[in-house]
């Protein structure tokens, strides 16, 4: 097996590297900064600036305002952006319901919104998750009722990531009440200024706002925004979740090396007692377990990438990126918190004071990534009912 990258991947990898050392992205103004997937936050001004270079949409068709390239390659551009903690959360939530519409959307939905995406002028949400329907999305109790030209919904979101900063959002809802569960849903693009939408964030445990609940109210949604059939949505909402489940962890390696240097770079030039930390042979074998799992990351979502690249599904292996990749976030926040002590939580006069308090933040936080997008123990059954083949009991 080869795990080289070809002479255009290297390329766009330098390119990306050049821009964001040109164009520092902690320059950019953020409406939501990092907030512990690793990928960096919520900035439109980059989002807007990506969109200029024709890497919001690289591998999506150029008539549609994409550059028409490979899968891989968006993945080598999206890597070394997260490696320097770019602002990515406006566009890469985005992207599952690009993906969707490229595959089950209308000629005219797709020549509405794919290049507008592509420039960074609009972005989105996914509203999938209920109160009574997190994992278990067959028990989406939001309806939708054809009324003339319209369907009216109403029903009630929680947890999707930025829709109080999102203009669209893609919307899961029940329109045949009376078919079986898997039959009877459907997916609408939803304008979030449409009257009777109301958005409000949600702050978590860590006091990040990434986070918010939908309520809708009566909202009209015109007969051309459903997207894919009526009653069929299920199979496109998959095809979203194992984007937004590689895609949302595939990255975070990237983002947990930086940690990592950042961490050793600490440890380098600290003493505790008048020992040199680095001398301390337990954590110098500790982090050469993180490293050696961050390597382990990588080449789970390399593999993943070149799945997708070859056009397979990876309804199972997106999960096994997910899995490994919130539980290493884990790990090494919690190493880093006993690195850097209890007064990680109170000092902030140091020049470590930025470290200490990302790694307070990610302790904090990463409690509930295995959690989001699907909970460790659904995905272990996925992994093990798709991947292994084990038998349902």
């Amino acid at each position: 097996m080869d795990f080289r990258f070809s002479d255009e991947e290297e390329k766009l990898r330098a390119e990306v590297r050049d821009f964001c050392e040109k164009e520092p992205p902690e320059t950019f103004p953020c409406e939501i900064e990092d907030e512990g997937y690793g990928f960096g936050g919520w900035s439109r001004a980059f989002t807007k600036r990506l969109g200029e270079k024709g890497w919001l949409a690289i591998a999506w068709p150029k008539e549609y305002g994409g550059l028409g390239r490979t899968i891989m390659e968006r993945y080598v551009a999206a890597e070394e952006l997260a490696y320097h903690r770019a602002p990515q959360y406006g566009h890469l939530f985005g992207d599952a319901v690009g993906a969707g519409i490229v595959t089950y959307g209308t000629e005219e939905q797709k020549k509405e919104f794919l290049p507008q995406m592509a420039r960074g002028d609009i972005l989105w949400a996914t509203g999938l998750s209920e109160p009574g329907a997190g994992s278990d999305m067959l028990n989406t109790a939001t309806r939708a009722v054809k009324d003339g030209d319209d369907y009216v919904l109403n029903g009630q979101k929680i947890w999707p990531t930025g829709a109080h900063l999102a203009d669209w959002c893609l919307i899961l809802a029940r329109t045949d009440p009376d078919a079986p569960k898997a039959r009877g849903l459907s997916t609408f693009l939803i304008d979030m200024r449409s009257p009777g939408v109301v958005v409000n964030p949600i702050i978590d445990m860590a006091g990040a706002e990434s986070f918010a609940e939908i309520f809708l109210e009566d909202v009209r949604v015109p007969k051309r925004l459903l997207l894919g059939q009526e009653n069929r949505g299920l199979p496109l909402v998959f095809g979203c979740l194992e984007g937004d489940r590689f895609w949302g962890r595939c990255l975070r390696h990237a983002g947990s090396k930086k940690d990592l240097e950042e961490l050793v770079e600490y440890i380098n030039q600290s003493s505790y007692d008048g020992r040199r930390l680095k001398d301390d042979q337990v954590l110098r074998d500790t982090l050469a377990e993180i490293a050696i799992e961050l390597e382990v990351s990588r080449m789970l979502n390399y593999k993943a990438a070149w799945l997708l690249n070859q056009g397979a599904s990876i309804s199972w292996e997106s999960s096994v990126v997910k899995v490994f990749a919130d539980e290493l976030g884990q790990r090494i926040a919690h190493v880093g918190l006993q690195v850097l002590g209890p007064e990680a939580q109170i000092r902030d006069n140091s020049r470590w004071a930025r470290l200490r308090k990302r790694f307070t933040f990610l302790y904090n936080f990463n409690r509930g990534l295995s959690l989001a997008g699907g909970t460790s123990e659904i995905q272990r059954n996925t992994i093990a009912l798709r991947g292994l083949g084990l038998p349902r009991s």
